[in-house]
């Protein structure tokens, strides 16, 4: 049977989700060992995204798979006891057996959070803006609406010789200020490796005029992108993943 389960965690002290072999603490692993434990079995989770070294998720799904039927109130009552602090499991469910959690994906959204006021107790969950120069909301708009109209992202990532191809469909995405706070918001079918951060930067570099808007046309133009990430990742959030209601039993 395949199970998945729902949750959310702070990424600051770990790096990043996928499991490395360097035995760095990652969110893949901890999760995995205590489900483990907890089933007396080995088992092997599966993911909805991998986000980077520090990016956090406000909601994240992943699969495992388990012969027996799982007692949900007592596995969510053990799984929060064990696991770290920084991470919390709502809800475990049943779904198909051809289900997967990243490929069965529609899309997600991202959002990234950039503060002009300075606040301890929001430490490492927003980027505290404390330079002089202000950011221009607008000519970030203009430039990410020149980015996404595009269905090939492979300047505006890491390269991967595993991938068959860097198309993604981007629904949206924009840069909205509200009180003291800017916040960008991206859906889209996938993202590439970094590509959420990649672009991030670049509206940065635009936004502080290092960059023009005739130059970022002429480098999409030349195929130049040249990859550059100048953002901290605590900022970055995975915020929704959405399935088609037809996957649960």
């Amino acid at each position: 049977m395949r199970y998945f389960i729902k949750l959310s965690y702070n990424g600051f002290h770990f790096k990043g989700w996928q499991k490395q072999k360097n035995n760095k603490l990652t969110i893949e692993e901890e999760i995995e060992n205590k489900i483990s434990i907890i089933l007396n079995k080995p088992i092997n989770l599966i993911g909805a995204s991998r986000t980077d070294s520090g990016v956090h998720a406000k909601l994240m799904f992943a699969h495992f798979d388990y012969n027996n039927t799982i007692n949900k109130k007592k596995f969510l009552y053990k799984i929060n006891l064990l696991i770290s602090s920084y991470i919390i499991i709502y809800d475990l469910f049943k779904v198909k057996n051809n289900v997967h959690a990243r490929f069965s994906a529609i899309y997600r959204i991202y959002k990234y959070i950039i503060g002009y006021k300075k606040n301890p107790f929001y430490k490492n969950l927003y980027w505290y803006w404390k330079y002089k120069n202000k950011l221009n909301i607008n000519l970030m708009n203009k430039a990410i609406n020149i980015i996404i109209n595009r269905k090939n992202f492979i300047l505006f990532s890491t390269t991967n010789k595993k991938l068959k191809n860097y198309n993604c469909n981007i629904y949206y995405a924009y840069w909205n200020k509200k009180n003291k706070y800017i916040y960008f918001i991206i859906k889209s079918n996938r993202f590439l490796r970094k590509m959420v951060r990649f672009i991030i930067s670049l509206c940065i570099e635009i936004g502080l005029n290092k960059i023009t808007i005739y130059d970022l046309k002429n480098k999409i133009k030349k195929k130049k992108i040249f990859f550059n990430i100048n953002i901290p990742p605590y900022g970055l959030y995975l915020k929704k993943i959405k399935y088609n209601k037809n996957i649960f039993l």
